[in-house]
Formats: C-alpha cells, structure tokens, sequence
C-alpha cells in the first residue's frame, strides 16, 4: 500500500500472494496439528487479498463445525465489506480491529494512508450495522509534522464513529458501543521515507498522549470511549535500537549486565539498566532518535540493499512533507526499483506496460 512509516511494507516488496490452494491446505494442517481455538489470518493487509471471499468459504467450511473462531486483525477499514464479516460472524463475534494511524485527513496524507473520514466512517457503519458494537482503533502518535489539531483529531474520529453508532435506530444495533484507541508512538524505521525524520522525546510522547486523553474525556460519548497509549520509554528505547550504529553493541552487552533481560515483556523492562549503560557507554541516545537527519547523511544500514532505492525514498520523504499520495502498487508502479526482482505485482506491471510515477 505504501505506508511511509512501515518498513515491512518496504523491504518486503514486491507485492506478491499465495495461491489460496497453499493457505487452504496450510490451515488444514495446522488445525491437524494444534488444539487452537482460533485461526488468525496475518498480512498486512488480509483485506487485499485477491482471493480472500474464496479462502474464507473454506476456512468457514473447515472451522465451523469445530468452533474455531477466524480472526481478520489487519482488514483495511475501506475495503471492509458486510459480506466478509457476515461470513467471519457466522462461527463467532469478536471485535473488529481498523488502523486509521492519525485522526486527521491531512496526517494520513503525510503518512500515505490512502484513507478519506469517509471510507473510516463507512466501513464502521457497515460494521455496526451488521451487529458489531466493538471496534479497536489503532493509531500513533509523534508522526512528522504533527500539530496539535492532529493530536485531538484522535479523540474527534473516536467520537464521530460514537455518534454515527447513536444515529443508527435503537432497534437496529445491538446494545452499546465500545470504541478502543490505542496509539502507539511514532518510531522512524530504516529503509522507509520517514528513516530521515526526528523522534519525540520520552516527555513530548507523555504530554501528547494525555492530550489524547483529555479531549476523550471532554467528548460526549466519553463513556463508550477508552484510551490507551504503548510505554513512551520502550518506544524511544526502540527508536535507539531501530536506526543505531555499531556503538550501540556496547550499550546493549552493557544493559546485559546490569539485569537488562526480557524487554519486550513489560514487567521486566528496566529503563535504569538501560540508562544507566548508556552513561557508562557515553552515549546519548537522543542523538539516534531526536534529530532530523539530512538525506546527504550516510546511513549506518545505507550498505544493505532491499530492492527499493534511496532515490526513491528521498522523494516520498519529499512528498510526505508536501501532504501528497502515492498510489498504491496495485493502481500504479512508483517506480521504487523493485522491478529488478521481476516477480509479484512488479511483473504484471510489466507485462500491462503501466507506466511509472518518478515524481
């Protein structure tokens, strides 16, 4: 799709799927072979699925009379459809999972998106409509360029779904909403057009998630509104850790021996291990997170080719700063240089002669 924060959507081009034959007999042994009660279909987009509606008919087929449950945690809220949820609702309700990432139009045009209010609204309202009232909502926070109006935009979204859940007749939807915002913080990612853009600071994350949190609290439908926010010292931990250099193996060896073991598992993490390596290691670790880097810097991974080039990310890091989209691989080829893999959707551009985007 082109996300100019995700580096999975980057240094796993070209697009390409699996023939839907493969997934059928791959859940069927997984089934064989497991005693779980679910089945969860992950990509970055499950909704893009050339041949989802086909995949679900059998994994209905096979899940239902076992009452399995089929879980779609990456569906694109625009490309949400009664259709698929009805079949998915057919074995077991569970809530549904959108990201929009920022609650302004202007902000997801910054991050390439490709969402409008309109398509977040619509497909909710065909989620609701069709008998769910629970929705997660993912969104980040500390993107570049990121105003104030951005930030509130989080709780305004939230309450605008809130409101056109309201609208529907009582008799027509089922019970109360129950929204879930989770932001989590911006971190900028190597091999993305955003590997150039500066970090918040652990503070500037806090006082912007409790901004979030204030204007939730201030919405009329507050009560069907929950918030939640990701530990702003992991994030900056992993902004360090994402986009360091070589000194940075010290740091961790370091944060080894003071007891720093498990991190990702929130009750183990330890800032002051951490914090405690990095002075003994005379590193700052804003340097690696908190500075916006010129595109004239040599990278520490500029050594590693992924397929899509430098080029090409310098001028979607342009683009982004000028709020302008880039369509998606499937509409129209970028030109992003990963045709010298000649597979996936990149060679059936090819063969359509489709002509590139270069500016």
């Amino acid at each position: 799709r082109g996300c100019r924060f995700c580096q999975a959507g980057m240094v796993y081009r070209p697009l390409r799927e699996k023939k839907v034959e493969r997934l059928k007999k791959l859940a069927e042994r997984m089934l064989a072979n497991t005693g779980y009660e679910e089945i969860s279909l992950t990509s970055l987009s499950s909704s893009d699925y050339l041949e989802l509606d086909e995949l679900l008919n059998h994994l209905i087929d096979i899940c239902k009379p076992r009452g399995i449950n089929i879980s779609l945690p990456s569906l694109r809220i625009d490309s949400f459809s009664l259709d698929v949820m009805s079949k998915v609702q057919d074995v077991k309700k569970s809530s549904l999972t959108f990201a929009p990432e920022a609650g302004t139009q202007r902000m997801r045009d910054v991050i390439n998106k490709g969402l409008t209010e309109e398509d977040i609204r619509m497909g909710a309202g065909q989620a609701f409509r069709g008998g769910w009232n629970k929705v997660k909502l993912y969104f980040m926070l500390g993107l570049p360029g990121e105003t104030e109006e951005d930030i509130r935009g989080i709780a305004q979204l939230c309450e605008t779904l809130a409101e056109d859940y309201y609208d529907i007749p009582k008799e027509e939807r089922n019970g109360r909403v129950a929204i879930t915002a989770s932001t989590s913080f911006f971190v900028p990612k190597p091999f993305t057009p955003f590997q150039w853009a500066s970090m918040n600071r652990e503070q500037e994350f806090l006082d912007k998630a409790h901004l979030v949190k204030d204007t939730v609290r201030s919405m009329l439908n507050q009560k069907s509104i929950r918030y939640t926010y990701h530990d702003a010292g992991v994030s900056v931990l992993e902004g360090v850790l994402a986009r360091g250099d070589r000194r940075i193996s010290g740091v961790i060896l370091q944060a080894y021996r003071n007891g720093a073991l498990f991190d990702a598992w929130t009750e183990h993490y330890r800032a002051d291990a951490w914090e405690e390596a990095f002075r003994s290691c005379g590193i700052d670790p804003y340097f690696y997170t908190a500075r916006e880097r010129s595109t004239e810097e040599l990278l520490p991974w500029d050594f590693i080719d992924t397929g899509v080039s430098r080029k090409f990310l310098e001028r979607e890091w342009e683009r982004a700063k000028k709020g302008i989209i880039t369509p998606n691989c499937r509409q129209q080829c970028s030109g992003c240089g990963c045709t010298q893999f000649r597979g996936g959707v990149c060679l059936e551009e090819r063969l359509s002669g489709h002509q590139n985007i270069q500016s």
